[in-house]
């Protein structure tokens, strides 16, 4: 969860990640999803499967994400 956690903290806040890591965490997220979907908790899988980085990030952190268009 460590690496789920650093790459959405470099997409949600680009500000202060180094220069060209934000393509790199999104392609990491995208591998992630791919090789270890049957892995990954159901809710944070829809997250990133929609690229909902924020949402995911908020649950990650034990918060409970505003619902979106999609109701989950």
């Amino acid at each position: 969860m460590d690496e789920i956690e650093n790459h959405l903290k470099k997409i949600v806040y680009p500000m202060s990640a180094p220069k060209g890591s934000l393509s790199v965490a999104i392609k990491g997220l995208d591998q992630i999803v791919h090789k270890s979907s049957d892995e990954l908790h159901p809710k944070l899988k829809h997250f990133l499967q929609n690229r909902s980085y924020e949402k995911a990030l908020v649950w990650l952190n034990n918060g409970d994400p505003e619902k979106g268009t999609c109701g989950k």
